[in-house]
């Protein structure tokens, strides 16, 4: 009842519904009805009553849901399955045992409220408290060589951009990227990219890809290793939109992406989002530091820098600490 209930609130969040259509659509009382929209409401929800009007779900209303990201996906989506949960250890680590105890197909997407061991590229971990962040994985099953698999990460990073864009407008602009899957926002990082693939032992081929994406919302508080340099979306200022809204929108632009990898598209708004092209860098290669100013980001998304010793390099793994802008 209370799932139900949640579906048609959610398809008409900030409109009233009355008591008695919703009793009427699934065969309950009133009474049925105001104790699923009580436990509802315990749950986080924020939905107001009023008489003669009825129930209506708020639009600052922010809990993680399957109704809600279902609610916010395209008709014509290409995601195929979506599953929400309170908690878990990392959302990479369900969609890999998904994977190899179900075989999960192409666009499914779990999403979590909180990781209690989020995780970061290089083994960092990444910080994911309970309310304030989004922590999803997309599953995709794309034909891809392992020399295109890096355009998955730069897929998922404009993904993550352009959603933020569409739903928080006067966002455009401020919103970069650090190469190759760092998201920062006014200076600060507000969301990392865990891309992993899952290969067939004997052939060695891709069957599968994880898409991991963390994005601080509304976070304030870091842990040691993240409060130097992390940020929010949201530090104070009062919510634009809500997790769902964000979840539904970055995957369906990355089932869009993954259907053409290759697009000139797709690598122009990368670039227009870079935060490296003609600046000075530092860069790790090799676990040794190295120096260079970055010409350009490929077609196949890789970083190609001129370094100290005059030299081009081209970096498709890495990395990559900013100095200072060239020509300031």
């Amino acid at each position: 009842m209370k799932t139900n209930i949640l579906n048609m609130l959610e398809s008409s969040r900030n409109k009233f519904i009355s008591g008695e259509s919703i009793a009427e659509r699934f065969s309950v009382t009133r009474a049925a009805v105001w104790k699923a929209i009580e436990s509802l409401r315990s749950d986080g929800h924020k939905i107001k009553a009023v008489h003669n009007k009825g129930y209506m779900l708020e639009s600052f209303s922010d809990v993680l849901t399957k109704e809600g990201i279902t609610a916010n996906l395209k008709p014509d989506t290409k995601v195929s399955r979506v599953i929400c949960l309170k908690e878990i250890d990392s959302t990479n680590n369900y969609a890999k045992k998904l994977v190899m105890n179900e075989g999960a197909s192409h666009g499914t997407l779990i999403a979590a409220n909180h990781q209690t061991s989020g995780r970061g590229r290089h083994g960092h971990n990444f910080y994911s408290p309970p309310g304030t962040g989004l922590y999803m994985s997309l599953i995709l099953r794309p034909s891809v060589e392992a020399s295109e698999f890096q355009m998955i990460t730069i897929a998922a990073a404009a993904a993550v951009c352009l959603t933020i864009e569409k739903l928080y407008p006067s966002s455009k602009g401020d919103i970069k990227i650090k190469w190759v899957n760092d998201i920062f926002f006014r200076g600060r990082k507000i969301a990392g990219i865990l891309t992993e693939a899952l290969t067939n032992f004997e052939n060695g081929e891709i069957e599968s890809v994880i898409v991991g994406i963390g994005i601080n919302v509304s976070t304030k508080k870091f842990d040691d290793y993240a409060s130097g340099i992390a940020g929010s979306i949201f530090q104070g200022e009062e919510f634009i939109f809500g997790r769902d809204e964000l979840c539904a929108g970055t995957a369906d632009y990355i089932m869009d992406f993954a259907d053409n990898l290759n697009s000139s598209e797709l690598i122009a708004l990368y670039r227009e989002r870079s935060m490296l092209i003609d600046k000075d860098i530092t860069y790790m290669k090799n676990e040794t530091n190295h120096s260079g100013h970055v010409e350009r980001i490929d077609d196949r998304g890789r970083l190609v820098i001129l370094n100290d010793e005059g030299e081009i390099e081209t970096l498709s793994s890495g990395e990559v600490f900013m100095i200072r802008k060239v020509n300031q």
